[in-house]
């Protein structure tokens, strides 16, 4: 999973070269956040932030440039273009476990179909999550087949939930668990109620609904851990971008030393966060942005006003002195 990681970084590295340098940016003035304490609110926005996250992580295993590159290599294939064209099963299978099989590639299940609808082979894992469909064209453009493809199953999930957000998850299909991590036992069927107490913890329960493979529906559960005493007597503006803001400490320690790569971290950090994302050295020196934009100054925390919208600002050293701005939406 951690060299998975690693790999997505060299990606985020060349997508992020296509916006460096594109945007135009505003003055950007610090202005107060709202100072009421968050108290008994606090759980529910630390729930929200995290439930965010892991869609977040959702849709990056549905349309991230992985998959996207997995796609281009699915439907490029020859021999399963071939095996497809003669409605030939065996050739099928052979060409689907060698896609699945192939160390480039990120492939967990692949289910090809015939111009009919009818099943030609169907090869992976058996608890599979974000499915995404296409069609198999012949040299001519004719449509000779479909196919359903996923980069990711669903204990993969739980443990990029777990590694960067850290609550603990369980997934179920059909009401029935099948997949958990995090430290907690989770019940064998789907719990349906708001919160969920294991031990003396009570934790607030979040449920998100995903698409299951090759159809239907699956359900994530996370337990969001009660609050620090010292978070409730914060503002819910700080509560919310300091949770985005673990979330990208988190990431440091798993992305490996952020001066090897400021982009992909800057890139990567975005994508599970939504947060514009700023690395900067001692002088103001922007060392990495995740969109190219580049606010002329940021205050370590607070908020601030910038391209015509208010953000919540966290900021961090990971590797003093370099500093990483998260810019958050208040919500």
């Amino acid at each position: 999973m951690l060299l998975r990681l690693r790999r997505l970084v060299l990606l985020a590295l060349a997508a992020l070269a296509l916006t460096a340098g594109g945007l135009a940016a505003l003055a950007a003035n610090t202005i107060a956040a709202t100072s009421a304490a968050c108290a008994a609110a606090t759980h529910g926005v630390l729930a929200t932030a995290d439930a965010q996250v892991l869609s977040n992580i959702y849709a990056n295993e549905l349309a991230g440039q992985e998959v996207t590159d997995d796609l281009a290599e699915i439907t490029a294939n020859q021999a399963l273009i071939a095996a497809v064209s003669q409605d030939d099963a065996v050739a099928t299978l052979a060409a689907v476990k060698r896609l699945v099989y192939h160390p480039a590639w990120h492939i967990v299940r692949l289910r090809v179909l015939d111009s009919s609808g009818h099943l030609l082979a169907d090869f992976g894992g058996p608890y599979v999550i974000a499915p995404v469909s296409g069609l198999l064209h012949s040299a001519s453009g004719a449509v000779i087949g479909s196919f359903v493809m996923s980069v990711q199953d669903d204990v993969g999930v739980t443990k990029l939930e777990t590694r960067f957000i850290g609550d603990p998850i369980g997934i179920y299909y059909g009401g029935r668990m099948v997949a958990q991590l995090g430290g907690v036992s989770f019940p064998r069927t789907r719990p349906t109620a708001n919160t969920l107490t294991v031990g003396n913890v009570r934790y607030l329960l979040v449920t998100r609904t995903y698409g299951a493979f090759p159809s239907g529906a699956l359900r994530a559960v996370i337990l969001v851990p009660p609050p620090a005493m010292t978070a409730t007597v914060e503002p819910c503006d700080t509560v919310r971008a300091a949770e985005f803001g673990r979330v990208a400490s988190r990431l440091t320690g798993l992305l490996g030393p952020v001066a090897q790569h400021y982009f992909g971290y800057a890139y990567w950090v975005h994508v599970y966060t939504a947060a514009k994302v700023f690395v900067r050295d001692p002088n103001g020196t922007v060392l990495a942005t995740s969109d190219g934009s580049d606010p002329p100054s940021l205050p370590l925390s607070g908020s601030v006003s910038y391209e015509g919208q208010r953000w919540l600002v966290f900021s961090f050293e990971p590797q003093p002195p370099v500093r990483v701005y998260l810019l958050v939406s208040p919500g």
